[in-house]
């Protein structure tokens, strides 16, 4: 409604106030001077710019490989519908994204849009082409900041030559992307290093599973819960767990949302490994094992650990039997052979457990994810990209699940500053937190917009970089037909892709999107 007001206001339009459907534009010269002002040190943004373009070129080619992989992969063996894939959460819109959190992700996003459009702003300057205006984006709240320069002397028209040259252009256009890949540097570079080094692991055990209908589930214990005591009694490790529940205590008090309840909880606990995944076609699966369940003995002996787990498994044969005690009841696998001719039974195991009640206890690894994400910088550009952009929905690989979101909410409570950022308490989680998003989003959008397809940076970069090539080897306007056609081929291309990337799992299941 008020984006239409302001369409129809003559007022509103003589202060640089328009609209683009519902997004209002709110534009001014104030400030243009500034972009003077930064501009001054010319001959250092020539070089940074001019040094960067090479990156930026390199990045056009990584995520556009990347890219036609993923659609290559989803025509191959399109993946299940699921929230991965859902059309909200290609976008990277705090609060449509589910994997977005929303205050962060309006900080990192805002930041990312700053840095970009001053980056052109200022080279644009720098090359002596004009900035008509600056200003802000809203869409209920101020989506984006953008810088206009004069498109006639940045592009020329028909009638009228550019201002700028190619070379020029080409650096004005990398400016943006070469800025958030800076920004993005900074803010990592700081996250995996002093912010990391000062995060220290608490110990603290979990509610890993609830059986549906058990006492425990009956009891109101969920997923994710926290223990914090059992009977009157600390409880920081499997090992005071288990002595308090054996020694008669039926009551634990639990952490859910911030707030403690007290939970009664009646059974005979048992020790015991919690399996995660049972292999297709494996052992297992012929025998009829669940996906998920808890084992705490193998032939009548108990397994208490992983270890002992281990020790009983080499003492078998392939062809043997064995009965395996779960919570779901015994089972009898008849075990394959491995290659190296030791025995198979194939399931995942996600490592000891408690198992009282229908309810499984396990200690959060919270000083391996600390270590593991500490460790990722060290392996390989290609590999950390990798597993860096895919962090907040995948999380830390055989760790975590449902993703990453930074040092917040529940994932907070297993984590606590020490050394130099032990006085600023649990506010120095905010700094994390935005360094984090800062850095994954300045990443990710600067991917993005390198690639090839107009209105991206990367469209025009790559059409001044073909049309220069050509003009080498044929004369201008052959070039700039071939240029046109080019261009349009990869635009083509990469439309297409995403909508693949999008609709694919869908239309292969015959889902609605």
């Amino acid at each position: 409604m008020l984006a239409i007001l302001i369409s129809n206001s003559k007022v509103m339009k003589d202060h640089g106030i328009t609209t683009w459907g519902p997004v209002i534009f709110v534009r001014t010269v104030r400030g243009l001077r500034l972009l003077d002002i930064l501009g001054r040190p010319k001959r250092l943004w020539r070089m940074v710019a001019t040094a960067g373009v090479p990156l930026v070129v390199l990045s056009m080619t990584y995520f556009l490989v990347l890219l036609l992989l993923m659609s290559y992969l989803m025509i191959r063996s399109p993946p299940v519908p699921s929230s991965y894939n859902a059309p909200r959460n290609i976008l990277l819109i705090p609060g449509v994204n589910q994997y977005i959190p929303f205050v962060w992700g309006w900080i990192a996003l805002f930041v990312t849009l700053l840095v970009h459009e001053f980056a052109h702003g200022i080279l644009a300057r720098v090359e002596g082409i004009k900035v008509k205006s600056m200003g802000l984006a809203f869409l209920a709240a101020p989506i984006a900041a953008f810088v206009e320069p004069d498109d006639e002397e940045l592009f020329g028209t028909a009638q009228k030559p550019a201002i700028a040259s190619r070379s020029a252009r080409v650096r004005i256009l990398s400016a943006g992307v070469i800025s958030n890949f800076l920004v993005a540097a900074i803010a990592i570079a700081l996250f995996f290093g002093p912010v990391i080094g000062a995060i220290s692991p608490m110990d603290r055990v979990v509610v890993a599973d609830v059986q549906n209908g058990s006492a425990g589930d009956l009891a109101g214990f969920n997923q994710s819960m926290i223990i914090l005591k059992a009977g009157g009694t600390g409880v920081d490790n499997l090992d005071r767990l288990y002595g308090a529940l054996a020694g008669g205590s039926s009551e634990l008090v639990v952490l859910k949302d911030d707030n403690e309840l007290t939970l009664p909880l009646r059974g005979d606990p048992v020790r015991g490994i919690l399996i995660v995944s049972v292999f297709e076609g494996s052992p297992a699966d012929k025998s009829g094992l669940p996906s998920r369940f808890v084992i705490w003995g193998i032939d009548g002996k108990q397994i208490v650990n992983v270890d002992d787990f281990r020790t009983r498994m080499n003492s078998t044969v392939p062809g043997q039997n064995i009965t395996l005690s779960t919570n779901h009841g015994d089972y009898v696998v008849k075990l394959a052979s491995k290659p190296d001719g030791t025995s198979l039974i194939g399931i995942g195991i996600a490592g000891n457990v408690v198992y009282d009640g229908g309810v499984t206890f396990q200690e959060f690894p919270a000083k391996q994810f600390i270590s593991g994400l500490g460790q990722l910088p060290g392996q390989g550009v290609n590999t950390f990209l990798t597993a860096f952009l895919a962090m907040p929905f995948a999380g830390i690989g055989g760790l975590t699940s449902g993703g990453f979101q930074g040092f917040s909410g529940w994932i907070g409570n297993f984590f606590e500053p020490s050394g130099w950022a032990a006085p600023l308490g649990s506010h120095f989680f905010w700094i994390a937190n935005a360094l984090f998003w800062i850095g994954w989003i300045n990443l990710y959008a600067g991917l993005f917009n390198c690639l090839p397809a107009v209105p991206l940076d990367g469209g025009h970069i790559f059409r001044d970089l073909i049309q220069g090539g050509l003009e080498k080897v044929v004369n201008v306007k052959r070039a700039e037909r071939l240029t046109r056609t080019v261009v349009s081929i990869f635009a083509w291309v990469i439309f297409t892709s995403l909508i693949i990337s999008v609709m694919a799992p869908y239309l292969a299941h015959g889902l609605p999107i």
